[in-house]
């Protein structure tokens, strides 16, 4: 029977829970993509307890985690907070950090808020590493923020958003289509712009982080799918082409199954 268990920081009203499945002495940090929550990474852990013990969390806006629902930022320094008393609260020096697409940014960030402590760094197809025109025209303007606000029960402007996006070959259709897949129900659409209004600072700065990678010679490894058309080896050459010594693997997968196709490979 699988062991496991539940706890939670609490910080200024934010709420970041997490779940730990027991394994062996090394641990690893894991941070789930969007729509997804902490179980996503338990086939993780079935192909790696015998070697690690895994941490596994409730993004913002996902899972049981609970975050304010306004326009406030979520940044490194409020990260920082919780990783700090998280850290500490575990008794974790060192740590694996592994993020999928969205939780790509919270690896990424961990990694370069505590380079001391981070021993391998993986990223799975991995958001946060090139800004997409769609993001930053949904998220950053006021008055775009506002409008991207009224689609949660009126979705027009994201219809209206998606055809513009279509027409100006701006984005592929897969990637329009995967977008509308998450944008289908009210709360759906409310937790998109959630997870992209309060997170539009939240970024890695790829040049620090390449820096300290480089400095200390850490183990990155980056995971793609040979058939993934949301993020491709061009998304992540910013930063790998910064970090020499990183490594490529590539999947027989596409977007969706990824995570899994990584996770059975990790016993071999």
């Amino acid at each position: 029977m699988l062991s496991e268990t539940h706890r939670n920081i609490t910080i200024n009203h934010s709420t970041l829970n997490y779940t730990i499945w027991p394994g062996g002495k090394k641990i690893m940090l894991c941070f789930h993509g969007f729509g997804l929550d902490h179980t996503s990474f338990k086939i993780v852990w079935e192909n790696l307890k015998e070697t690690h013990t895994i941490y596994s969390f409730d993004l913002p806006y996902h899972g049981s985690s609970k975050f304010p629902r306004n326009e406030k930022s979520l940044r490194a320094n409020d990260w920082l907070a919780f990783m700090n008393q998280f850290l500490t609260e575990e008794k974790i020096d060192c740590f694996e950090a592994m993020g999928y697409s969205m939780g790509g940014k919270y690896a990424m960030i961990s990694a370069q808020l505590f380079p001391d402590r981070i021993s391998h760094l993986h990223l799975i197809a991995p958001d946060g590493i090139t800004t997409h025109f769609s993001y930053q025209f949904s998220t950053y303007p006021f008055l775009f923020r506002k409008l991207f606000k009224t689609q949660i029960k009126h979705p027009w402007f994201f219809k209206a958003l998606v055809k513009t996006l279509s027409s100006l070959n701006i984005m592929n259709n897969y990637s329009l289509k995967f977008a509308e897949s998450q944008m289908d129900t009210e709360f759906k659409r409310a937790q998109v712009y959630h997870s992209w209004v309060n997170l539009r600072h939240f970024l890695p700065q790829l040049n620090k982080l390449a820096s300290q990678i480089n400095e200390r010679k850490t183990p990155v490894t980056f995971y793609l799918g040979k058939h993934d058309r949301v993020i491709n080896a061009k998304e992540i050459q910013p930063l790998r082409t910064k970090i020499p010594h990183s490594r490529l693997t590539l999947m027989e997968s596409g977007h969706a199954r990824l995570l899994e196709a990584v996770a059975k490979s990790c016993h071999k």
